[in-house]
Formats: structure tokens, C-alpha cells, sequence
């Protein structure tokens, strides 16, 4: 009896896919490229999170529930504790949403381009992923996305506002249409929400079909890797079976617990971001060879005349890494920066200039 090569007992759709890359740093770089917080942890809030995690018992397992951090959370979300469902970052929970609810060969919809784990979780799965394209500055095009739902029926549909990697976001308004013609479950992705100054979690009272993702990493918890899921409860129970236990390790369920309940540093570093994501947006758009984008996020996404390849590789050169995004069909030549200190933020554009000319 012939045994199968070994890559024949891989799936299909795993073989056709590219696994997300993460790009590798050093210390001597400042790092601009993964769309988190600029901001360390003060000594304070140091200190008082080494006292928690000292009394932290490693020979235990982890809440299975988290229900101290699920409390704190939907305190701060306003919301049901019932109603969330937390994962090892939003990754895991886009992974379990499709797990719970999608048969293989069932479609999945999301504007293109956007977050990448979308397609690559469903396809993962045996699902088919639809990427609708968005106008020509990245804006939402509802009329083409309206059109595919109505043709597609998709299961899911994934609206990432403000999108990553292009900043721009879905008006409310944009929102509720697209409910109104969705067959199935709407996710709408907040990951970015803090940075935009708005929401769709009041919509949960009278949309069962709503679905929101958030996440800590983007405002500053990053190490912590913990993201949420909000929605009808009796969709959450349902969402909770498919969870593995013990998904939350004690570590990052005590730090997220002692660092909500100071949120003011978070909630502070998030307004400064802001107030630096306008000040950079007008200094790159000063740049010649520089196209800009809107953005409501804490990262923007730019075009150069000259090649992107050429431009991440000078500006790397002089210390600065960023994303280079020109692989990425309808993203030739962008490149996305992520907010920095004003200081870092200065710096980048001094480079940028530099690699323009």
C-alpha cells in the first residue's frame, strides 16, 4: 500500500494560502509598522501591575470564564457580561464566529482590501471568501457592496471600521442599510473604534444579528493579546461552545483587569494619537510624490510616486520601519505608517522626505 506524500495530507485550501507575516524588528528601529501604542506603561502602573501578578498562582489553571476582566470590560462597553466572549485577540474570535456558524462551500463577504485573517480563517475553513472592492480613494462603495450581498447572500459579512490597512470608516447610517439587506450576521470590527470616536454597540439593543469585535491591542495592550466579541447572548452561548477552555492564560486577564481599571493613562494616550494622527496627516500631505488617505485609526496609508519597495527600503535604512503594503492587490506603491510619539512622528517625515528625493 502507497502512503501519501506528505503534503497530500494537507488541505487544499491551507496549501494555496500565504500565513500572515509579521515583520521582524530590532531594537534599534523605531517601530511604526504593527499599528500599536506608542505609549509605555508609566512606572506606576508598572508597579502595580508587578503586585498582581505576583499573587498570580501559575500552578492553577486560568478562569476558564474570565469573569473578573468580562465584568471590568463590559463595564466599560456598557454592556451585558453575557454578551461577550473573549479570545486571544480578535483573531481567535473571527476564527470561532466562522466556526460556530459556516458550513464549508458557504460564502463570506468583506470590502477589499481589509483585514487579512477575514479571508484567510474562511478559506482555512472550506469557506468562500468575496472581497467587494472599495472606491478609488478606499472609500466605501455601498452601492457594490449592496449588490454582492443581495447576489452572494453571504453568511457573514465583515465591516472592519476604521478599516485596516486604508483608515476609512462605514457612517452609521451605511451601517443599518446593509443590515436591512444582510441575510445573515453582520460583524462589524472596532478593533480602530477608540481612535474614531464612535461605535455601533447601541445598536445591539435592536439588531440580533449584530455582532462587534474589539480588541485591547491597539491601545496599548498589545503584549496582552486579548480581544472581544459582542452580540445577542444567545448567539454568544453558541459562539462560547466552540471556545477552547482556558483560551485567556492568568497572566493577561490579571494585567488587563488592573490596567482597565486605571484607564485614564489609556484613555489619555488615545486622545494624544489622535491629536498626532492630524498633525502627521498635514505633514505628509505637504510632501511632494506623497498621496495621502483619510484615516480614523491610529496608523495612515499613504502612496508614493517613486516605488513603495524603494521607499520602505530607504526609510528602513535610516532607522524607521513601516508596513510595506504593495503586494497587496489595489495597494501598489502604499505603504502605512502607524502613529508615534511626536518625536517619532517627526522623525519618519524627515526620512520620508529624504527617500523622495
Amino acid at each position: 500500500m502507497t502512503r501519501p506524500r506528505l503534503l497530500d495530507l494537507i488541505k487544499p485550501e491551507v496549501l494555496n494560502l500565504t500565513a500572515y507575516r509579521a515583520e521582524e524588528t530590532r531594537p534599534d528601529l523605531i517601530k511604526l509598522d504593527a499599528n500599536e501604542s506608542p505609549f509605555p506603561l508609566s512606572e506606576e502602573l508598572r508597579q502595580a501591575l508587578r503586585d498582581a501578578l505576583d499573587r498570580v498562582d501559575v500552578h492553577r489553571y486560568p478562569d476558564a470564564k474570565a469573569d473578573q476582566l468580562r465584568a471590568v470590560l463590559a463595564a466599560r462597553l456598557q454592556t451585558a457580561p453575557e454578551a461577550l466572549v473573549l479570545g486571544n485577540g480578535s483573531d481567535e474570535l473571527i476564527q470561532l464566529l466562522l466556526l460556530a456558524t459556516s458550513a464549508p462551500g458557504e460564502t463570506v463577504v468583506a470590502p477589499a482590501p481589509t483585514f487579512s485573517m477575514y479571508e484567510l480563517i474562511a478559506k482555512a475553513q472550506g469557506l468562500r471568501f468575496d472581497g467587494v472592492p472599495l472606491g478609488p480613494r478606499f472609500e466605501p462603495d455601498l452601492p457594490a457592496l449592496i449588490e454582492a450581498i443581495e447576489r452572494l447572500r453571504p453568511k457573514i459579512i465583515f465591516l472592519a471600521t476604521p478599516n485596516n490597512p486604508t483608515g476609512g470608516t462605514f457612517s452609521e447610517a451605511d451601517i443599518v442599510k446593509i443590515m436591512g439587506v444582510a441575510p445573515g450576521l453582520v460583524v462589524v470590527d472596532e478593533a480602530y473604534g477608540p481612535y474614531a470616536g464612535r461605535t455601533m454597540l447601541p445598536h445591539l439593543v435592536d439588531q440580533e444579528r449584530l455582532i462587534i469585535l474589539g480588541s485591547l491591542s491597539k491601545i496599548g495592550l498589545a503584549g496582552l493579546r486579548i480581544g472581544y466579541l459582542v452580540a445577542h447572548p444567545t448567539l454568544a452561548v453558541e459562539v462560547e461552545k466552540v471556545r477552547l477552555p482556558f483560551n485567556l492564560n492568568s497572566f493577561s486577564q490579571t494585567a488587563a483587569v488592573v490596567l482597565l481599571n486605571r484607564h485614564e493613562r489609556i484613555d489619555a494616550n488615545i486622545r494624544e494619537v489622535v491629536r498626532e494622527r492630524e498633525r502627521l496627516m498635514d505633514r505628509l500631505s505637504a510632501i511632494p510624490g506623497v498621496e495621502t488617505f483619510p484615516s480614523a485609526a491610529n496608523f495612515i496609508l499613504f502612496r508614493t510616486m517613486r516605488s513603495g519597495d524603494q521607499v520602505f527600503d530607504a526609510v528602513l535604512g535610516q532607522g524607521v520601519l513601516v508596513r510595506n503594503l504593495g503586494s497587496v492587490p489595489g495597494l501598489q506603491n502604499c505603504l502605512r505608517v502607524t502613529v508615534g510619539t511626536r518625536a517619532e512622528n517627526d522623525r519618519f517625515v524627515e526620512v520620508l522626505t529624504k527617500a523622495l528625493r
